[in-house]
């Protein structure tokens, strides 16, 4: 008896270690691969289409990844160029026109007996709101500088890392129903739970993946198109932001399009602060109501405390993809335990009967 428990503590240890080392070889890469994992699945479908008509599951991935690269490069490479020039010129205006955009917008009425009411206090005596607001426009231009560098800096990196993601993403469109399939060998779970997981999976796919780009798509080109319209300044800046804010739900890209509606009303521009809020308000607005139903259907949505949560936290541990990947890995979380909770109702319905 103590020799076997001996042997399964060994094993166990073993086993522990061995898929302790596993994890840091993979561990530089893991968030490459899961970006590879994102692009397959959002692909899938297309090289499914491919695969009947080919009937080559390696030409057929071939084509779906060329597919993915033009996709990809053609709007990545307008939409860098632009938002560098952009860029370049917001940091080049502060440092030349902060002091006079400040001076403009302070000296409208309302806004210069606010201030004076505000210096009037002993806790702000002696303090400059002028020089400060310049000089808080002057040190975002200089972090906006700096990681401009940075990206300059990192671009082999980025080379090399889209080089693995383009390898990863093929061979998982080529062989992604063999690893379903010994996926769901390895779970503890009877046949029809797998089943019903592997279902609700792809509804999430669904739901996170398509209802998320295509309302991220749709708000960041309508919002380009607004700032383009009204005369704001970096309108491929903004809208790219927009799209990226609009994952976040409740506040979403009203985050941008707020705050620049009030811009143009504090600088005198009521008319065109007016129909900004307006055009914000109808279209871009409604665009989740309209195309996120379109997408999904009748596919099961996560509460938006639980999508606000979970796409914060998987910002904060992932970066850019817990856009993505928070609220799937949430969704996931929530359908085993349904899932369980099911098959225990049903259990319990059959014996009392």
């Amino acid at each position: 008896m103590k020799t076997e428990w001996l042997y399964k503590t060994i094993s166990l240890a073993i086993i522990v270690v061995l898929f302790y080392l596993l994890y840091k070889v993979f561990s530089p890469f893991l968030i490459t691969i899961a970006w590879a994992m994102v692009l397959s699945i959002t692909f899938y479908p297309l090289n499914n289409l491919f695969l009947r008509r080919i009937k080559r599951p390696w030409l057929a991935s071939l084509i779906t990844l060329i597919i993915i690269l033009a996709i990809m490069m053609g709007p990545f490479a307008f939409i860098t160029g632009t938002l560098i020039n952009e860029i370049t010129g917001a940091y080049s205006a502060i440092e030349e026109k902060g002091l006079e955009t400040v001076t403009r917008i302070q000296s409208y009425p309302e806004l210069k007996a606010f201030f004076e009411k505000l210096a009037s206090y002993k806790i702000f005596e002696g303090f400059d709101f002028q020089q400060s607001a310049v000089e808080s426009l002057k040190s975002i231009g200089s972090m906006i500088a700096g990681h401009t560098t940075d990206f300059f800096k990192n671009a082999v990196l980025f080379i090399v890392n889209f080089f693995i993601i383009c390898l990863t993403t093929y061979y998982f469109l080529k062989d992604g129903n063999t690893l379903v399939n010994y996926i769901k060998k390895l779970l503890p779970f009877s046949e029809t739970q797998k089943d019903r997981l592997e279902q609700r999976v792809r509804e999430l796919v669904v739901a996170g993946i398509y209802g998320g780009l295509a309302v991220g798509a749709a708000q960041g080109v309508l919002g380009g198109i607004a700032f383009f319209a009204f005369r704001l300044p970096s309108p491929v800046f903004w809208g790219t932001v927009m799209a990226v804010f609009s994952f976040i739900p409740v506040i979403g890209c009203a985050a941008v399009w707020v705050p620049a509606g009030m811009f143009l009303l504090i600088t005198g521009s009521f008319a065109k602060g007016i129909g900004f809020f307006v055009y914000c308000v109808v279209l871009i607005a409604s665009v989740d109501n309209v195309i996120r139903p379109l997408v999904i259907g009748g596919r099961t949505k996560l509460h938006t405390l639980l999508v606000f949560f979970s796409v914060l936290g998987g910002i904060n541990y992932l970066g850019f993809l817990g856009f993505v990947l928070g609220p799937l890995i949430a969704a996931l979380c929530l359908s085993l335990m349904e899932i369980y909770t099911l098959e225990e109702n049903e259990q319990e319905d059959t014996a009392g009967s």
